[in-house]
């Protein structure tokens, strides 16, 4: 059983953390923003996943707003090298994870690069550099798996750590997957990612109800999860769609204790 799921369901700045760099001319901070914790919070000094878009809330510092007077909206992104990189304007009115309220929104974008490399980012204002960041992508090399797990009959979910869990059917499955380098280090960067389990029968996919009428039941995508049905034991592998990088985690249900 295999159910193609996009992993990138959390809203921007919802996330746990974030990292965040000011450009070279320090007229424009960058942030991207995690669903997990990262091991280095300084964007420059960060790797960032290849294959799947990312997000960046980008505001514009006392001295950016200085400069840029009213045209902050018309700053225009130029990226390079730029060969198998797409990037595009996001608008002001998505959240760029920065606790400045006072701050000014300007260039939020979206970019995904396909190759590993060093890339320049320059951000440009009526045809000339307003400032410009370094970033780094990288190739995840595997997946490590965070695990959540709501036993039958309880309300929360418990967080598990570590390969191999015992247990009962009807327990439900939540998860995240997390990208790593090949030195296993943490990677930012949301990623879209598809689940299989072997055996195919031992688990069914969660299925997210928001209302319930006389004539429909309306359901809603939220964040991915599964149910555990049979007794036995099963594999769970969580893999990457545009990388190849995957994450097992190794379960046994048992019978479900009344």
């Amino acid at each position: 059983m295999r159910f193609p799921l996009l992993l990138a369901f959390a809203t921007i700045g919802c996330g746990v953390d974030s990292a965040t760099a000011n450009g070279e001319l320090g007229r424009m901070t960058f942030t991207l923003v995690s669903d997990y914790y990262v091991d280095e919070t300084e964007l420059t000094e960060s790797s960032i996943v290849t294959g799947h878009e990312q997000f960046f809330g980008v505001e514009l510092t006392e001295d950016g707003q200085n400069d840029a007077d009213t045209q902050a909206d018309e700053i225009e992104y130029v990226v390079t090298p730029d060969d198998g990189v797409t990037i595009s304007q996001s608008g002001p009115d998505r959240d760029a994870g920065n606790d400045d309220q006072d701050a000014e929104i300007a260039g939020n974008f979206d970019i995904k690069v396909r190759d590993p490399g060093e890339y320049q980012l320059e951000a440009r204002l009526n045809g000339e550099t307003f400032d410009r960041i370094q970033l780094t992508f990288d190739r995840p090399n595997e997946l490590e798996l965070t695990t959540f797990l709501r036993s039958p009959g309880e309300d929360d979910f418990r967080k598990h750590t570590g390969d191999g869990a015992t247990v009962e059917a009807g327990t439900q499955l939540a998860w995240l997957p997390i990208p790593l380098d090949i030195n296993g280090e943490r990677l930012l960067g949301d990623i879209e990612a598809e689940m299989s389990a072997s055996p195919e029968n031992m688990v069914v996919e969660a299925v997210n109800v928001e209302h319930v009428n006389e004539d429909e039941v309306q359901t809603f995508f939220g964040a991915p999860s599964l149910y555990f049905i049979n007794v036995g034991e099963v594999a769970i592998t969580i893999g990457d769609t545009e990388n190849p990088a995957v994450g097992v985690a190794n379960f046994t249900v048992t019978e479900l204790d009344f």
